[in-house]
């Protein structure tokens, strides 16, 4: 018997491509621009696209020690894998690439939740990471009046106490 629910999920995929530094940003945005037609001519779905910028390679590739880092999370029937994959051997400036299959029923909601959570946390750490770097150079600075300091002062001065 077929399937019955209305909405079968589809399976996700996760692909990530490094371009030539020197490709302009119209000519990346027709990249990407042309992937996601292939997406929506297979039936399916962008969940997430990033931009990770430009990065310095590991090792050069083609002589080339820098690449711009773009990163696609998407859903899809059939062979969408094999036709983005295709294009993107096609493409000139497209120096790597690598496709990851997520699941065979993709949950794309579960995914956006669990990404907001994954980017909030990280978001967190960074601002308790800069707060004690703030502390670390207001104490270098002789500003910070935190206990260890206050403690060290009052060691130091004599109490009213010990004079008498």
């Amino acid at each position: 018997m077929a399937n019955t629910t209305p909405e079968a999920k589809l399976p996700g995929y996760e692909t990530t491509f490094i371009t030539r530094s020197e490709l302009s940003d119209e000519a990346l945005k027709a990249l990407q621009e042309r992937i996601a037609g292939i997406i929506s001519s297979y039936s399916g779905e962008i969940v997430l696209t990033e931009d990770w910028g430009r990065r310095k390679l590991a090792y050069p590739i083609h002589k080339e020690t820098r690449g711009h880092y773009t990163y696609v999370v998407y859903t899809g029937k059939q062979d969408i894998v094999h036709e983005i994959e295709r294009n993107l051997r096609l493409h000139d400036h497209v120096l790597r690439f690598l496709t990851v299959n997520l699941e065979k029923e993709f949950d794309i909601e579960g995914f956006r939740k669990r990404r907001a959570e994954i980017q909030a946390a990280a978001k967190r750490r960074e601002e308790e990471r800069e707060a004690r770097r703030e502390e670390r150079m207001a104490e270098r600075r002789g500003y910070a009046p935190d206990e260890r300091r206050v403690e060290r002062v009052e060691a130091e001065e004599p109490s009213a106490e010990s004079a008498e």
